[in-house]
């Protein structure tokens, strides 16, 4: 009956998030609907009475609204357009220079705001009218923005990484450390293929103006403080001089006096931010209401205990299993985004693949990685369809047709990590 029960809830959430429905209704309304199912009217309003409060008050969700917010007023005070400008003195000149400047950009305001949606599109209203006025091939620019949005996911602090976190009750501040080298890895591949696309097709990139070597260091004046936002988290993280949330916490007061010092924001222009970020947050919060309703349902209907077992019992090697998971993430990538996939398949797949005897840090790191791949890997590809409905003059087939170079990068990174471990695991062992 429970398992009938948990099917049940399953296919009414999917009918409902589908129907177009909130997600945090659609989680909150089949999880209440399959309590009720299993216990009873009153057993469901037991449930009603508890989740709720003891979500909300979850010290480890604290840290989202404090990232979420700092990253909304670096956004506001124009710190990733001041980095991107210095990005673009350095790299300029380079063979696909605003494009490589545009990837490195990206690492570092994905790094501030954790959506790989959201790079995509600041992205493409900050770099593409660059490169368009210098001639570059969409083909080229575009699928490089496209392609780095997903780099906003796996460097932190990143909010999928936290949701990871908390449903894999795992250690969030390791998690942020393992996620660095494989950031920087996918970097790194991404500007190489930008590089071998225009050594391959020279008149897709003309290069930018020549600067002076004082330029370049005058341009760093500017970009000091989204650096030192980066540096100040992890050196703090790091180096245990404070947990993750105070890291947080303290973060948004520093981001706030620098935008301060800088005349770039009046009280008026503070107060819509600060209302802007809670509304978000709220939502956010509502939402893990919600989904810690629909895993309770889920833990009371016996469902993912028996595909853990299910999947231990498989007659495959341990990574084969790995490679089932990691094509389910591939194919949710395409269509759900990257925190709605988290929710939905943590609480089934961690306590799996914790059974096979694999580090929960690194899988942490790897599903993050498989959904950042998902998100751009054609037909769907989310942050493909963010960057087509912002620049509407470029057709879509024409990034589906050139971001496959960028695939193929992204899934050369994820290959590697896989096989790699301690890519992902290195800097958390040194926090040891």
């Amino acid at each position: 009956m429970t398992t009938i029960a948990g099917i049940v809830g399953i296919l009414l959430m999917l009918i409902l998030m589908f129907a177009g429905v909130n997600l945090a209704f659609s989680f909150f309304i089949s999880g209440f609907i399959g309590v009720v199912m299993i216990l009873g009217f009153g057993g469901g309003l037991t449930y009603l009475q508890t989740i709720p409060v003891t979500t909300a008050m979850s010290y480890s969700l604290a840290v989202l609204p404090m990232f979420m917010l700092m990253g909304d007023f670096a956004v506001m005070g124009a710190l990733t357009t001041d980095a991107y400008g210095a990005a673009r003195k350095w790299f300029g000149r380079l063979p696909g220079g605003l494009a490589i400047t545009s990837t490195v950009a990206s690492a570092i305001f994905g790094a501030i705001c954790g959506s790989g949606q959201a790079t995509a599109m600041v992205m493409s209203q900050v770099a593409w009218p660059e490169m368009k006025r210098y001639g570059y091939e969409p083909k080229l620019g575009l699928c490089s923005i496209a392609a780095a949005g997903p780099l906003a996911i796996l460097i932190p602090p990143s909010t999928p990484i936290i949701i990871y976190g908390i449903l894999a009750q795992t250690s969030v501040g390791k998690l942020f450390m393992a996620g660095w080298l494989p950031g920087i890895l996918l970097t790194l591949l991404l500007c190489i293929t930008t590089a071998v696309l225009v050594k391959l097709r020279p008149a897709w990139a003309p290069r930018a103006e020549k600067t002076t070597l004082p330029e370049k260091l005058r341009s760093l004046k500017a970009a000091w403080p989204i650096l030192l936002l980066v540096v100040f988290i992890m050196v703090c993280i790091w180096g245990g001089i404070t947990t993750v949330n105070e890291a947080a916490g303290i973060s948004v007061i520093v981001c706030l006096i620098i935008v301060i010092c800088k005349h770039r924001a009046g009280g008026k222009k503070i107060l819509q931010t600060l209302k802007e970020s809670a509304v978000q947050a709220s939502g956010l919060f509502f939402m893990f209401i919600g989904i810690q309703l629909f895993n309770a349902f889920m833990g009371l209907s016996k469902l993912p205990a028996m595909l853990s077992s299910w999947v231990t019992g498989l007659a495959l090697p341990p990574m084969a299993i790995i490679w089932v998971i990691v094509i389910i993430y591939l194919v949710l990538g395409c269509f759900i985004d990257t925190p709605v996939i988290m929710m939905l398949t943590i609480p089934l797949f961690a306590p799996a693949v914790s059974a096979l005897g694999f580090d929960l840090v690194w899988f942490g790191i790897l599903s993050t990685m498989c959904v950042a791949l998902g998100s751009i890997t054609p037909p769907v590809g989310i942050c493909l369809f963010v960057i087509g409905a912002r620049v509407k003059e470029v057709p879509l087939i024409t990034l589906m047709k050139g971001v496959w170079p960028y695939v193929i990068a992204t899934f050369a990174a994820t290959v590697l990590v896989m096989y790699i471990p301690q890519l992902s695991l290195l800097l958390p062992s040194l926090m040891s």
